[in-house]
């Protein structure tokens, strides 16, 4: 049997062996450090902090700095305190901590059981000189929190109750009331309610704003205070004050909150048999949702789909290759990932026999496509026969994996990256379309998308789609926008997959508009 010295184990024997050989000298203040050694051996202090510090030693898609990350640690925690009681001089030879006329002296390196040490002893300094004001979870938190965001940008520590949303989000259900809400000139309301939900059979109307939730005001509310307020454990209940504009009156109901699945895929029939389909996200039910969709449309006898990826932020990459695995050849490459070492290669292939790889299909994606969306339009495009039309993605090119901590608190970690089919590292700039939409309604200056989008074929200005086709009589909402109808045109009377046929009529449209 293997046996592991952990981190905590390191500490605590080397906190025995100070108790043991240390020696006085006139610079250092040893009454603190007999209590700090003493009180870190015989606790339970840091606990989370180390058990997190040994996961992203060994999950972590880059081998971490440990002097980077418990320098971003130390500096969190000092941050908890009062600012003007608390200052951290940095400098070669080792770093000083003052707070409240006392100091203490700490030295970073690269070794991981030094530094564990030296962030016991910030620790136990700041929260003994704070005369217990400052909790010592507050500080661990602040700790942990620094060294998360050392990392990147993806990676984040979640308390029990991030934990159990993020949890639930991924799922794509949760315990709540099935409306949908939104905040606009200071008013919460609802925008609208979901079939066989607590919020529809009461009777709750779209435009109904919110007054109180259990006898709370909602007034300088933020959305998602109230949308926490809103959810929660199914079976459980929530009262809830609206007032409803179009009567002028308000109401109370109390109601039983119940799992709301949520719906992340929606589809239209348009005309010319082409089906629309706008995946929101990738949640567990995505597939599952998608599958129903595609049943739907071939009884609808649909010749070509649009992909309406825009807007998606991503979700669970298996949902992603799942989703394109509709649109590709069996065995065709997805995306690949790499983490750390040479182990961490992995490939994923699609996975179905019969698939809709010889339908012809246009892929949408704006600047806020990302993660598992970039997955699938970058499959798309260079393993199968899919046109994409729009924005340069978001480029987030990392794979995250939550982990739960024993506390029941959670870690969002960056454990690889993942490549196009070709190759294509997406962070830099994204997946790029091979028909740029230039959104000049919204946008005064050219958009990053058309400064970078040098590889992009053809570039069409969202103004120029729109004068065009409402001369044409055609009747443009935010679902069935100008990108849509031109996708629509351009999968029109096509009856197999091809890249190079849609890309002419693309070009054909294009010359008309121009014109």
């Amino acid at each position: 049997m293997k046996t592991k010295l952990t981190t905590k184990a390191c500490f605590l024997l080397s906190g025995l062996l100070l108790l043991l050989l240390a020696l006085p000298a006139s610079n250092t203040n040893w009454s603190y450090l007999s209590s700090t050694a003493h009180a870190g051996f015989f606790s339970n202090d840091l606990e989370t902090f180390e058990e997190i510090v040994d996961l992203v030693s060994e999950k972590y898609v880059y081998s971490p700095d440990h002097k980077k990350l418990f320098s971003a640690a130390i500096e969190k925690m000092v941050k908890t305190v009062d600012s003007e009681n608390a200052i951290l001089t940095s400098n070669p030879s080792g770093s000083v901590i003052t707070f409240n006329n006392k100091t203490s002296r700490f030295f970073l390196n690269y070794d991981l059981g030094h530094d564990m040490d030296e962030l016991h002893k910030v620790y136990y300094f700041l929260h003994d000189q704070s005369n217990d004001s400052l909790s010592k979870k507050d500080l661990e938190v602040a700790a942990i929190e620094g060294i998360m965001g050392s990392l990147d940008t993806y990676s984040q520590y979640l308390d029990k109750s991030d934990f159990e949303k993020s949890i639930r989000d991924t799922e794509g259900k949760y315990g709540g009331l099935g409306m949908v809400i939104t905040m606009k000139d200071n008013r919460l309301y609802v925008v609208k309610t979901m079939e066989d939900s607590p919020a529809k059979e009461a009777g709750i109307l779209a435009d109904d704003s919110f007054l109180e939730v259990n006898g709370k005001e909602i007034k300088s509310m933020q959305i998602q205070e109230l949308a926490n307020l809103l959810r929660g454990y199914p079976e459980t209940n929530v009262t809830i004050t609206m007032f409803r504009p179009s009567e002028e009156k308000k109401y109370t109901h109390t109601l039983t909150r119940r799992i709301i699945l949520v719906n992340s895929v929606e589809y239209e029939p348009l005309d010319n048999h082409i089906g629309y389909i706008k995946i929101n996200s990738f949640s567990k039910l995505t597939e599952k949702q998608l599958k129903k969709y595609l049943a739907q449309a071939k009884q609808d006898g649909t010749k070509g789909f649009i992909l309406d990826l825009r807007g998606n932020p991503g979700g669970l990459l298996h949902q992603s290759v799942k989703v394109a695995s509709h649109f590709l050849f069996k065995g065709r490459m997805v995306v690949y990932t790499k983490g750390r070492s040479e182990d961490d290669y992995r490939e994923y292939r699609s996975l179905y026999k019969k698939s809709l790889h010889k339908t012809p299909v246009v892929v949408l994606i704006n600047q806020y496509s990302a993660s598992a969306s970039e997955i699938v339009a970058g499959a798309l495009r260079d393993s199968g026969n899919a046109l994409l039309i729009g924005e340069n993605s978001y480029g987030k090119g990392s794979v995250q994996t939550i982990f739960r901590i024993s506390d029941g608190s959670g870690v969002r970690l960056t454990t690889s990256k993942y490549y196009t089919p070709s190759g294509i590292d997406i962070t830099k700039n994204g997946v790029i379309p091979e028909i740029n939409i230039i959104n000049d309604v919204i946008e005064d200056e050219t958009s990053d998308s058309e400064k970078e989008n040098s590889k992009t074929s053809l570039s069409l200005k969202v103004s120029s789609l729109k004068k065009f086709f409402e001369k044409q009589g055609v009747k443009l909402t935010n679902t069935h926008d100008a990108t849509v109808e031109l996708s629509r045109r351009i999968l029109k009377n096509s009856h197999t997959a091809s890249k190079k046929k849609s890309m002419e009529k693309a070009r054909e449209i294009a010359a008309n508009i121009n014109y």
